[in-house]
C-alpha cells in the first residue's frame, strides 16, 4: 500500500507559490518542498489541516491511496 500526497497539484491549481502557501499556512517553505518532493512520507494532521485551510480543500483531497502490484 502506498499513499501519494498531491500537495503540488492542488497548490498549482490554486495558483499559489510555495512561498505564499508557506506564509499563509505557517508551514515552512522547506517543509512544503520536502512534502512535494516525497522526501517526507509522514505528515501530521495539524500540518495537513493548516495546508487545507489555505488551499480550501479536504485532507482527503491531498492524499491518494495507490494499490501496489501483487
Amino acid at each position: 500500500m502506498s499513499v501519494i500526497i498531491t500537495l503540488k497539484d492542488i497548490r498549482k491549481k490554486r495558483e499559489l507559490s510555495q512561498e505564499k502557501l508557506a506564509i499563509a499556512s505557517g508551514v515552512s517553505v522547506s517543509y512544503i518542498q520536502k512534502i512535494e518532493q516525497n522526501v517526507i512520507r509522514r505528515v501530521s494532521l495539524d500540518i495537513l489541516d493548516k495546508l487545507c485551510e489555505v488551499l480550501d480543500c479536504q485532507v482527503s483531497d491531498l492524499l491518494i491511496h495507490v494499490k501496489e502490484a501483487a
